[in-house]
């Protein structure tokens, strides 16, 4: 059966390259670090168990026997991982080995060692243009970058703005991304979608090469055994004046909403943002780890849920199942949708402190919502601004209840 790829499910990759490695079950034992502002692992250590770690800037350059899980601005593996990798940060670069899965999101991700199975990433980036930013003084590069001397033995799926994809793939590659360039040597079939594909000579596809694009390009001859061509869907280009115009009105209204609400939480009920702001503002390694652990345990809300939906149903009746699975699945959407409040309200005091001003809480809120909401409108990476978002908020949420830290915020007025 013939087989096309629609451009419409490679963007889902986008979220499925960090929503789908978190369906993976967690260790029931492992090691826990709060790395702080650097976590490095000598050359020389062994940590024989799972690692789980968050801080702003993680090295791994020692030996892992285990799962690592991982979360931070800036994060490098050069040693050894003998379990899979799942990691979200501004930068993943894996220098090093890692004997089993890698499961990645972040603006900006390079893997130049070896994958012993599958991969699956998602980056930043697109054909506007690629924009490097700052962490901690590091520029990051957006976009997947898989070098020359990649070797990964199973199959690749990978998402994002911007990719090159060079190296060794033992399987399958699929692929669906604003602009991608593809000069790799790969095992079975590649499944490629994007605005603009680039296919190098030395390329070679040991199955078929499907791919999806506006417009047909020229595949040199001997890359794949065949070549499969399909249209993606164009709609006319809107003049740049409304597309700012949307974009702004869309902007506003979230902003709008932000402020009702927020506002709404402010006047009656504070502490349910400034105690969860506070504790990531004490402690945003902390925060991060957390938050990333109660995104991976969420891979269990869906089995709890109809656990409990078939219980009310079977004792109760359709009715009082119904309301059980509205209210459990509401919870986890009121979750993400209102996340940025927590961590609009700490990121608005970290900016209005940098520039020595004394705003209120609300100002605050906003500052950080609008931060939020201008990088979320951004076309393939905004996404990760509201995933960000959401992990950090949890996190804020699971460690606000510690005793460990300064309600920073509280000073502050609405």
């Amino acid at each position: 059966m013939q087989r096309h790829i629609r451009h419409r499910w490679f963007s889902g990759v986008l979220l499925a390259g960090l929503i789908g490695f978190l369906l993976i079950g967690t260790a029931t034992a492992a090691e826990f670090v709060d790395g702080g502002d650097t976590y490095r692992l000598e050359s020389s250590q062994v940590i024989e168990d799972d690692l789980y770690i968050g801080g702003n800037e993680i090295y791994i350059d020692g030996t892992v026997q285990g799962d690592l899980i991982a979360a931070g601005g800036y994060i490098e593996i050069n040693g050894v991982v003998t379990g899979d990798v799942i990691a979200a940060g501004g930068s993943i670069v894996i220098n090093g080995e890692v004997q089993d899965d890698v499961r990645a999101a972040g603006s900006g991700i390079d893997i130049v060692g070896t994958v012993g199975d599958d991969v699956i990433v998602a980056g930043g980036g697109g054909p506007a243009g690629n924009f490097p930013f700052q962490i901690d003084g590091r520029t990051i590069e957006q976009g997947v970058r898989i070098a020359d001397s990649a070797r990964i033995g199973g199959d690749a799926a990978i998402a994002g703005g911007e990719g090159d994809v060079n190296g060794v793939i033992g399987g399958k590659l699929w692929g669906g991304m604003g602009m991608l360039r593809l000069a790799a040597q790969v095992g079975g079939e590649a499944n490629v979608a994007a605005e603009t594909i680039t296919v190098s000579p030395d390329s070679r596809i040991g199955g078929t090469l499907f791919y999806t694009s506006p417009e047909e390009i020229s595949v040199p001859d001997g890359v794949a055994e065949r070549v499969v061509y399909e249209q993606s869907e164009t709609r006319p280009d809107p003049s740049p004046v409304s597309k700012i115009g949307g974009w702004v009105i869309r902007t506003a209204l979230v902003l709008l909403g932000f402020a009702l609400v927020g506002w709404l939480l402010l006047r009656f009920a504070p502490r349910a943002l400034t105690r969860p702001a506070s504790a990531i503002a004490a402690r945003p390694g902390r925060a991060a780890l957390y938050g990333l652990l109660l995104a991976i345990g969420f891979i269990f809300l869906p089995l709890i849920s109809a656990l409990l939906v078939f219980l009310m149903v079977l004792f109760w009746g359709w009715f009082p199942g119904i309301v059980m699975f509205l209210f459990l699945f509401g919870t986890l959407a009121l979750l993400w949708f209102l996340s940025p409040l927590v961590t609009g309200l700490w990121l608005g005091k970290q900016i209005s402190t940098s520039m020595g001003r004394g705003d209120g809480l609300l100002a605050a809120l906003l500052i950080g919502a609008l931060l939020i909401a201008f990088i979320g409108g951004i076309p393939f990476i905004g996404w990760i601004a509201y995933l960000v978002s959401f992990i950090f908020a949890l996190g804020g949420l699971a460690t606000m209840g510690r005793a460990d830290y300064d309600d920073t915020l509280m000073g502050a007025t609405a």
